[in-house]
């Protein structure tokens, strides 16, 4: 019997803790414990983590709509086109010369009124971009009608995003240039400006490699140059100097760390005329190829930007004209120590078109620098300052630019402009040599 009862307390002690018992959980409110059964456990919300789901860099959704950022209060607002932000501008102003045919001598100075029509635009869109802008600078003057001024610049570029790592891009232009007796390649007895149009378009592909990024191009640009007027009569035939100018290049970056990325490129780039010979019956068709090496800085923020160190030389069809080559630098960059001031370098080095007999080409060596600092809010100081020189048959000519102006946002529909340029020529033929200053001052309407 003894036996018999301490079987049976052993039973009740393993029912009152076994499977058969409810479950209980301890929690701790403060100091003082509490016992929570199975069924008040199951009355509660359950608190889990979200699921998680890993995505293939192909198929990451776009991000989304980021808010823009607060903006300069004296900057345009533009038109909001739905999708599509438009910029809108005008500017109206007098303009005065010292040497308004630049001339060697027997200077001429003139009054004029000056246009500048401005039209800009960027999407607005979660993938792809779309950008362009138009732009025009047209001046009568009062006195000397046959050299009024007249430049136009039109411009577009459309980038498709293909997936993550692969994007497209596609662009087209237009510029219209004058050039008068300041350049070589206008006749000295020419009344009025030359008038040059220029057509470009390419397409790119763009593929991220994983810490390179490589570029294919293909472009086409079309050349046309003016007649020009002469002073004994008849005029000047610039069809032969008309080309056809495809182009292919190749660019390899290295894109880590993705603020400095170095890069090679290649380029072929032909240049084919119009006709075959030229007005003293050579054939200037040629071959042309480039090999660059440089850094693009981007997202920096005191320097962005690319330069290269640049090897260029063409080949020309006719034995009578040597091949022209040129070592340089190319690139714009911008240095903005403060928050007030900005410094841009434009840097470039380029083997140019001549009609001369005794010379295949020209080289060309130019460098810019232009400073911009904020003087208040919404008045900058812009200052400027240029060198240029040309290698011609007979030496080398020479331009010293410079610049001195005022841009006064007085709100952001409404701006005044004043400004200085000064030119200095100095030609490698001897009496060549001339220079103009010019003062400006208008109002900007804008959008």
């Amino acid at each position: 019997m003894t036996f018999g009862l301490r079987l049976f307390s052993v039973c009740a002690v393993a029912g009152l803790y076994g499977a058969a018992s409810p479950v209980f959980s301890q929690t701790v409110d403060a100091l003082r414990p509490t016992i929570t059964s199975e069924a008040d456990m199951a009355a509660q919300p359950v608190v889990t983590a979200p699921p998680t789901l890993t995505i293939a860099p192909e198929e990451q959704p776009a991000p989304a709509r980021k808010p823009k950022p607060v903006s300069d209060p004296y900057a345009a607002l533009g038109i909001d086109m739905g999708g599509m932000n438009v910029f809108p501008s005008l500017e109206v102003g007098a303009v005065a010369t010292s040497n308004v045919n630049k001339a060697t001598s027997g200077e001429k100075s003139d009054l004029g009124l000056y246009l500048k029509p401005s039209l800009s635009f960027e999407s607005d869109w979660l993938r792809h971009s779309w950008t362009g802008k138009a732009s025009g600078d047209f001046i009568a003057y009062l006195n000397n009608d046959d050299l009024n001024a007249k430049n136009a610049d039109i411009g577009s570029t459309f980038r498709l995003d293909i997936r993550h790592t692969t994007r497209a891009e596609f662009a087209a232009g237009y510029n219209l240039s004058q050039a008068g007796q300041e350049n070589s390649e206008v006749p000295n007895t020419a009344i009025g400006n030359r008038t040059d149009h220029a057509f470009t378009a390419s397409g790119a592909i763009i593929q991220d490699f994983g810490g390179f990024e490589g570029r294919a191009k293909l472009a086409l640009e079309r050349n046309i140059y003016g007649d020009v007027k002469l002073s004994g009569g008849g005029s000047e035939d610039n069809s032969d100097r008309n080309t056809y100018a495809p182009s292919a290049s190749l660019r390899l970056s290295y894109t880590e760390p993705p603020a400095l990325k170095p890069f090679v490129e290649l380029a072929y780039a032909p240049r084919i005329h119009d006709q075959s010979r030229d007005r003293n019956g050579l054939h200037r068709d040629s071959q042309g190829y480039t090999a660059s090496a440089g850094l693009t800085l981007e997202h920096g923020p005191i320097w962005s930007g690319e330069a290269a160190i640049v090897y260029s030389v063409r080949d020309y069809a006719d034995s009578a004209l040597e091949t022209n080559d040129i070592f340089g630098i190319n690139g714009n960059l911008t240095w903005q120590p403060t928050d007030l001031t900005s410094v841009v370098l434009t840097l470039a080095s380029t083997l140019d078109e001549t009609s001369s007999a005794t010379s295949s080409g020209t080289k060309t060596y130019s460098g810019h620098v232009d400073v911009t600092h904020a003087l208040r809010d919404n008045l900058d100081l812009v200052a400027g300052l240029g060198l240029a020189l040309e290698k011609v048959s007979g030496g080398t000519d020479k331009t010293l630019s410079s610049k001195l102006g005022l841009e006064w946002q007085i709100n952001p529909e409404l701006a005044w402009t004043a400004s200085y340029d000064g030119t200095w020529f100095n030609g490698a033929a001897s009496g060549d040599d001339y220079n103009e200053q010019r003062v400006m001052m208008g109002v900007v309407i804008r959008r």
